[in-house]
């Protein structure tokens, strides 16, 4: 089943299978309706399925038409790091020129991976712009491996 909460916009997923208990996930919330005002972008490292050990550099870029005030990650929907804005991204300011933040739209972060038990983590980027929308740009399984 699935259902949209109207208070932001969000789109849930339902299931109930007889041996399993309710599962309900968000998959995400758009605090406008209007999607020009919304962030938008990628994380380009890590990739879906890789083994990660140590402190790893999760990178990627994002734009906005307000401008971006902050990237965070969340490790299985729990805080885990803010990232640095403003790296250089010559390849985004030419797929997107009318933004003016483009050139330096690039995000990293550092994460840690020791802090947390072994085994698959739920990775998730979210991206706030400065009118405040707010968007996933990512949201992948990885492997902590011990180091």
């Amino acid at each position: 089943m699935i259902f949209f909460s109207p208070s932001c916009r969000t789109l849930f997923l339902r299931t109930l299978l007889v041996s399993m208990p309710l599962v309900l996930a968000a998959v995400g919330c758009r605090s406008d309706s209007n999607p020009k005002v919304l962030p938008f972008g990628v994380m380009d490292a890590p990739r879906n399925g890789e083994g990660l050990r140590g402190t790893v550099q999760l990178v990627g870029w994002v734009l906005a038409e307000s401008g971006i005030k902050q990237v965070i990650v969340y490790v299985d929907r729990n805080y885990a790091a803010t990232a640095t804005l403003g790296g250089s991204r010559p390849d985004v300011a030419t797929a997107y020129p009318a933004f003016s933040n483009r050139q330096d739209a690039g995000w990293a972060a550092s994460l840690d991976t020791i802090k947390f038990r072994t085994g698959a983590h739920e990775l998730v980027v979210q991206a706030t712009a400065n009118n405040g929308a707010t968007r996933d740009l990512s949201s992948i399984v990885v492997s902590f491996v011990k180091p």
